[in-house]
């Protein structure tokens, strides 16, 4: 397969044309890697350059990578999810409001192959997990909302709390923590429910079970 480092530097560092024809490129290998499953591991190169994230020249470049990541982030490797989790968490709470747009963006497709690890597998990616492995994904993805909810928390002030829905919310990362709870997260009452049977499963006394996502 063709050398997924030397893409995403052209991601990082290119012209706008190499960019977009790189970013092309990955798209092609990840609709390839759905037929050939053996090239999936080959995608956790993304998770190693994302390390580097902060080493990325300028905010155009560090947009171009972030607006990358749905490709491997569907099909990302189990191993990688803390990693993802804990960048995400981060990125959605920089000063830049089109990172934080990014990282929300972003953080859909992760949830996505969350959830079919360990809630609704199907297909061959995630079919061979162990029960004990789909447990510790399970566990994974209600921490990612419990971080994000701790985000939602950290970040309301008094004037916030006049804002019924998210979407009129003014910009800044209150919303941006909002976004990524609610709309990338946890999209359904159902999941809602379940992240709070999560909380009182592990009795954190530092964050109440309440219904999440209140402006």
């Amino acid at each position: 397969m063709e050398d997924l480092k030397a893409l995403i530097l052209l991601i990082k560092t290119g012209t706008r044309g190499e960019v977009k024809a790189a970013q092309k490129q990955v798209e092609r290998l990840w609709h390839r890697a759905c037929f050939e499953p053996e090239l999936w591991p080959a995608f956790g190169v993304f998770a190693e350059e994302a390390a580097g994230y902060g080493s990325i020249p300028d905010l155009e470049h560090k947009l171009a990578f972030l607006n990358t990541l749905k490709w491997p982030l569907w099909g990302e490797e189990t191993a990688n999810f803390g990693f993802w989790t804990d960048f995400l968490i981060a990125r959605v709470q920089e000063p830049e409001g089109k990172v934080r747009l990014a990282a929300v963006r972003a953080a859909e497709y992760l949830a996505v192959a969350m959830l079919s690890a360990f809630d609704t597998p199907g297909g061959l990616r995630f079919k061979d997990l162990s029960p004990e492995a789909r447990e510790k994904v399970r566990r994974q993805f209600f921490t990612f909302a419990q971080k994000a909810d701790e985000l939602v928390r950290k970040y309301r002030t008094p004037a916030m709390k006049k804002y019924r829905y998210i979407s009129s919310l003014p910009p800044g990362v209150f919303k941006s923590c909002q976004q990524l709870l609610n709309r990338s997260i946890l999209t359904t009452e159902e999941r809602k429910a379940q992240f709070l049977a999560f909380l009182l499963e592990r009795a954190a006394p530092a964050l109440p079970p309440h219904p999440p996502g209140h402006a």
